[in-house]
């Protein structure tokens, strides 16, 4: 699957609209980060799932994902691999946990 068309079928999603998401329903929400990473402060709900020890096993029977790390480069390469094994409903938090951050929302430890 080339880049561009890869890139098309993964959604983004800004701080905010993940807030009124987690409120409103129940979604899959995963941190990619490293386990110390994800100690000092993630989303509510985020299970850890690192990039450094991607399993596709793991994933394949999960739909609607909601992917995020620090700035979101590991999380947009873990979205591409799952778009890569058919997995089609990925989505990035646009700008990572920094952005969430900024947006003044909070972190459970």
């Amino acid at each position: 699957m080339n880049q561009t068309l890869l890139e098309t079928r993964i959604k983004l999603i800004n701080p905010q609209e993940l807030m009124e998401k987690l409120i409103k329903e129940s979604v899959f929400l995963v941190d990619v980060r490293e386990e110390e990473e994800y100690n000092f402060g993630h989303i509510c709900t985020a299970i850890l799932k690192p990039s450094s020890q991607f399993h596709p096993e793991e994933w394949l029977h999960h739909h609607n994902i909601i992917l995020y790390c620090r700035s979101g480069k590991r999380s947009h390469q873990i979205a591409e691999k799952l778009i890569a094994l058919g997995i089609t409903s990925v989505t990035e938090l646009e700008g990572g946990i920094i952005a969430w951050q900024k947006a003044n929302f909070p972190l459970v430890k």
